[in-house]
């Protein structure tokens, strides 16, 4: 997540097409702000499809009294983390579990400034990225309730999009140009470049537990597209049939792609990619859908905006049909 989401993290140039950084955090929570869940969007919701029929079931949830929600992550146990802002002021990383909002303790290495985290992971861990006084943003991992700093040496600013359970990352740098770059890391030292041939940007948002990575690409970041990079290190670009743009945030341990495009009227979507299949994902009676997270159940987690531009959290969960006989 980096500053994608300017508003999130994980996420920095996201944010900046539609507040998408994914920045996670870790600490220790500090207050039990109640469910903050809202109850679920009435009704199963036949998501029109890019190309494969489907339907999902929806869930909003806001963190108590927050004017802006975001998911970044979401596990097998269905545990969510993400940011929220009160007022419409600074974001601060979150997380959901037990039925319950946590607050990342923003006396921790996060601070009291911007702050975002994605996963956790299906063993607990977090990771983001949070901004210093100075306006420099930071990726981090929580080991427990230890937050470890994350830069990558040598550049002004760093995220962390994604960690898989064996300690690999996914994430991103950037310097005052503000041109960002995907590394790969394995190990303190061990880091692999991720940049798409030709192109200005190169964003990996999300990492499954072979080392797969997925994000987002560009030569006008008006205009990205999604890429998909094998465990061998070979790039695909992932388009959704003609959409005008898409992202790539997310991908499962079974393969599913999960993210978000435009169409030609410039409404968002959020999208499951499954093979060569895309069903779009869109929350009944929100204005864009952007779909951040999926876990390896197909449960899809991320934002939507409503009819007065506020952002909400979600949660998608596929309908499985019975066979008939």
């Amino acid at each position: 997540m980096s500053n994608h989401r300017s508003s999130y993290g994980r996420l920095t140039r996201a944010a900046a097409l539609w507040a998408l950084v994914l920045v996670g955090s870790a600490g220790a929570a500090v207050a039990n702000a109640g469910t903050g869940a809202t109850p679920s969007v009435p009704g199963t919701a036949a998501s029109r499809p890019a190309s494969s029929p489907g339907t999902y079931t929806y869930q909003t949830l806001d963190y108590p009294g927050a004017s802006l929600t975001i998911f970044w992550g979401i596990n097998d146990f269905g545990e969510l983390a993400g940011q929220y802002s009160i007022a419409g002021g600074t974001s601060h990383a979150m997380v959901y579990r037990h039925g319950r909002f946590e607050q990342l303790d923003p006396k921790s290495v996060l601070g009291e400034y911007f702050s975002a985290a994605g996963g956790p992971n299906d063993a607990g861990t977090m990771y983001g990225g949070y901004a210093d006084a100075s306006g420099l943003q930071h990726g981090f991992v929580t080991h427990g309730n230890h937050v470890e700093t994350v830069d990558f040496p040598g550049h002004l600013n760093s995220n962390v999009d994604g960690l898989n359970l064996f300690g690999a990352i996914a994430g991103v740098y950037w310097d005052a140009d503000g041109i960002y770059h995907g590394v790969l890391r394995r190990g303190q030292g061990l880091d692999t470049p991720i940049n798409v041939a030709g192109a200005l940007d190169t964003y990996p948002l999300g990492i499954d537990g072979n080392s797969e990575i997925v994000g987002y690409w560009d030569t006008n970041p008006a205009q990205p597209h999604g890429f998909y990079r094998s465990a061998n290190g070979q790039l695909v670009t992932i388009d959704v049939p003609n959409a005008t743009s898409t992202v790539a945030f997310a991908i499962n341990d079974l393969g599913q792609i999960a993210g978000y495009y435009s169409d030609a009227s410039g409404a968002l979507h959020g999208f499951v990619k499954t093979q060569q299949q895309f069903q779009n994902v869109d929350v009944p009676g929100a204005t864009a859908t952007v779909a951040t997270a999926i876990n390896n159940f197909g449960v899809v987690a991320g934002e939507y905006f409503d009819n007065a531009g506020n952002r909400h959290g979600f949660t998608a969960t596929p309908v499985v049909k019975s066979r008939q006989n």
